[in-house]
């Protein structure tokens, strides 16, 4: 197999075999000068996936020992997370991977794409000029994507397996990727391996630090439920109560609380006394909607679309004097106008009492 095809997709099980055929230790590639680009790519992996959520384009060149340090810098920057051992940094590093490969696949070759798809685990057949993969692989990597294009019922199956477009097929691929990736890391690490590369970890987990703080640096204060718009008073009482909500609320006062700065662990609590309340699912929906540092973002709906979808409910003065037309909106105003009240009697008592003539 050609190097240069390694060096672009670097997880695949044949990239592992070209390192062993090389004897490569862990030892030699992590302090041997001759594998010293390989340390500074696998950095830069890294790098590029917090900074960018991608990674850098690998060497054109055909040049056989540049591709194999190019495949090396992969275990190296796998190290590099697992030395940090922070959760946010694995997830986005996997995503970062997935994304890449994905980017990758859009100018592959359909045999490329099995082929990646098999390393993967994922049961895919070409059919014509169209890929397929077994419902069960499509349903298990879609289960936390939305949309109608992504409902099994809205695809064409034959024998088992659905077909799907190019584009398609590369995302559930990436989806695939994503999830063997964060359950592989972080690796069990030594000391010594912590040691060799404690300058590269350093840099890492100082900009893990101020991506986090980025992250929590919200311009909303204290997050207060009077402040609340009557529509997230509203969903938030039924998740309190227990009480079913429409897929359309859980994706709204997620979306609200993620953009006030509630954490993902807090958002979950808010669905704890929901009947159908499964952890592990909602962990993973409250991720994929808010992001979590791993990807897009999702926006709270504004007010035309809550009433679209029937949750626009009880509005007050506020939200009928023509001021808001978005929950976020609403938040804001409340929050500048209990700022205002709170700070009248400061100015009041600074104000002089005029002097007798």
């Amino acid at each position: 197999m050609e190097t240069h095809h390694l060096s672009r997709y670097p997880f695949l099980k044949a990239a592992s075999e070209l390192v062993r055929a090389n004897s490569v230790s862990l030892d030699d590639l992590l302090s041997h000068p001759a594998y010293e680009e390989s340390r500074r790519r696998g950095k830069q992996r890294v790098l590029d996936a917090l900074n960018d959520l991608k990674v850098g384009q690998a060497p054109s060149s055909a040049d056989d020992v540049t591709n194999l340090l190019e495949v090396l810098s992969y275990p190296v920057a796998r190290v590099l997370v697992s030395c940090v051992a922070d959760e946010f940094l694995v997830r986005r590093y996997a995503l970062a991977e997935a994304k890449t490969m994905n980017e990758r696949l859009e100018t592959a070759d359909f045999d490329v794409m099995i082929e990646v798809a098999e390393d993967l685990g994922v049961s895919a057949h070409l059919e014509s000029d169209m890929l397929s993969m077994h419902f069960c692989d499509f349903l298990r990597y879609t289960s936390g994507l939305r949309g109608k294009d992504w409902k099994l019922v809205n695809h064409e199956m034959r024998k088992g397996y659905v077909l799907l477009s190019k584009k398609k097929f590369g995302r559930v691929l990436e989806q695939a990727l994503s999830e063997r990736i964060e359950m592989e890391l972080p690796l069990p690490v030594t000391d010594d391996i912590i040691g060799a590369v404690s300058k590269d970890v350093a840099e890492i987990s100082e900009i893990v630090a101020q991506l986090r703080e980025k992250m929590r640096d919200q311009d909303f204060g204290e997050i207060t439920i009077t402040k609340f718009p009557p529509c997230m008073k509203k969903l938030t009482s039924m998740a309190e109560k227990g009480e079913n909500m429409p897929h359309a609320g859980r994706f709204a006062i997620t979306t609200f609380l993620s953009t006030l700065g509630m954490p993902v662990d807090d958002i979950v609590k808010t669905f704890f006394s929901s009947p159908d309340f499964d952890n592990s699912m909602t962990v993973y929906q409250v991720r994929h909607i808010t992001g979590d540092g791993m990807g897009k973002r999702y926006s709270c709906p504004e007010c035309a679309t809550m009433r679209t979808n029937g949750i626009c409910v009880d509005m007050d003065d506020l939200c009928r004097s023509g001021r808001i037309r978005h929950p976020l909106g609403y938040y804001r105003v409340k929050t500048m106008s209990s700022k205002r009240r709170k700070d009248e009697p400061e100015k009041e008592q600074k104000v002089e009492a005029p002097r007798p003539a």
